[in-house]
């Protein structure tokens, strides 16, 4: 089941309307207002706008020796309706957001590898992206519905913020688990959220429930981004997505700004009345890699895994600190092609003192599970003795944010290593694993 609309571009052109046309009061009238971004349109009405340019050279290894760049376009609208309609709307809010993407894929042109180079790579458009209602319930918790993306608030450190490589972020091992890469960036998919406590500021339990597809309804080969172009599919296909987690942490202190001291989470997820397809084996139990096999992989309705997170302030002096982060992601082998990643770095702000610059490393490993090296195994002892075996893909980022305008304006220069880049899996052209890529890149980012 979905619901479309042909000139579905409209609702972002909306949003682009209200953040362009109306003047933007000053930040102390947004703050009077209660904006937590953006500027205020009328009292309890915000709006928000950012711009992005990525742009990018690969010095070595990858796909090719190239340059790749892209623009994003984000646009936001922030509603209190109590302030807004009537008191009688006492704790409900209304959020509704866009993006528009311009330029190359940078990982397609450049490096070809499983972790995209950039968080804010998708297939060029403007589309809508969350939708949504909440209800704030006091200290108690809330709960929101609507379209909703499970990478806005599920598996995320802070002190991670600033690293450009997608993994980061929404990270392999479950982009390259769950259907359409999962509702993440650049998808929402319906779906309601329930949070108890404060998860945010200190501790709590965060539960969503999402239609299990974003892409929606469509053609094995199609591409799902192409399928839901402008994110206003609302697919309720693919059976659905389950995530719990659970926060425990210290909040910050009062007067101070920064990460909190420290924080941990635990996440489970699920996918049930799904379709996922075996590493290795197929449905009469015999190798795909095998003449003899039907060459149809055995089919699972369900799929799941765990994830862990921890974060703590090292060190904190006056507006600097430093923040180390960690995470640990694992799954089944028999139906996923990575069964786990690690990842962990750290993030130094005002490393020259109150200038608002930060300074991000990061590094992240993601094995492939031993089903999917059976298969490459397999291969190799029936049809091809030289060919490759797929291993794992490791990524190191190093980038410095300056603040040309603290909040406003910043540009950050990066470098990126991918070593193994897709894993060491054989290249559709050379029949060969591609090198090691190392990247430089520089980041452009304006928000208004």
């Amino acid at each position: 089941m979905r619901i479309t609309s042909r000139p579905a571009h409209l609702a972002g052109m909306a949003l682009l309307a209200a953040t362009a046309l109306v003047p933007a009061p000053s930040a102390q009238a947004a703050e009077e207002a209660g904006c937590s971004t953006g500027h205020a349109l009328t009292p309890g009405l915000c709006a928000s706008a950012g711009l992005l340019a990525d742009g990018f050279v690969n010095l070595r290894g990858g796909l090719r020796r190239d340059a790749s760049a892209l623009g994003q376009l984000t646009l936001g609208l922030e509603a209190d309706l109590a302030t807004l309609v009537s008191p009688a709307l006492e704790g409900w809010s209304f959020n509704a957001s866009a993006i528009g993407i311009y330029g190359r894929q940078p990982t397609q042109a450049l490096t070809g590898s499983l972790a995209p180079l950039s968080n804010a790579e998708a297939l060029p458009t403007l589309r809508l992206n969350e939708l949504w209602l909440q209800r704030q319930f006091g200290g108690f918790g809330s709960i929101r519905f609507g379209q909703l993306a499970v990478d806005a608030e599920f598996a995320t450190a802070e002190a991670a913020g600033k690293l450009v490589n997608g993994t980061f972020g929404w990270p392999v091992a479950l982009a390259t688990s769950l259907p359409s890469g999962g509702v993440a960036y650049p998808f929402a998919a319906p779906g309601i959220r329930l949070a108890l406590g404060d998860p945010e500021g200190g501790s709590g339990v965060r539960m969503g429930l999402y239609a299990g597809d974003p892409g929606g309804n469509r053609g094995e080969e199609t591409d799902p981004q192409r399928h839901n172009r402008y994110g206003t599919n609302f697919s309720f296909t693919g059976g659905s997505f389950m995530i719990l987690e659970a926060v425990v942490g210290a909040s910050l202190p009062e007067g101070e700004e920064g990460p909190r001291p420290w924080v941990g989470k635990l996440g489970l997820w699920h996918h049930a009345r799904g379709d996922f397809a075996a590493q290795r084996y197929a449905d009469d139990g015999l190798s795909l890699a095998d003449p003899a096999s039907s060459g149809n992989p055995r089919r699972y309705r369900d799929n799941q895994g765990a994830y862990a997170i921890g974060e703590a302030t090292l060190w904190r002096q006056g507006g600097q600190s430093i923040a180390a982060f960690a995470r640990g992601f694992v799954q089944p082998a028999n139906r996923n092609a990575v069964t786990w990643q690690a990842d962990a770095g750290l993030a130094w702000a005002n490393p020259l003192g109150q200038n608002g610059d930060t300074a991000s490393l990061g590094v992240s490993y993601a094995r492939i599970g031993g089903d999917a090296r059976g298969l490459d195994t397999d291969i190799a002892r029936f049809d091809d003795p030289a060919y490759p075996r797929r291993d794992g893909e490791a990524v190191i980022e190093a980038n410095y944010d300056i603040a040309i305008l603290p909040n406003r304006l910043s540009l950050r220069p990066m470098a990126q290593w991918i070593l193994h880049p897709a894993a060491n899996e054989a290249n559709e052209t050379t029949g060969r694993p591609l090198r090691d890529a190392f990247v430089a890149g520089l980041r452009v980012k304006a928000t208004f």
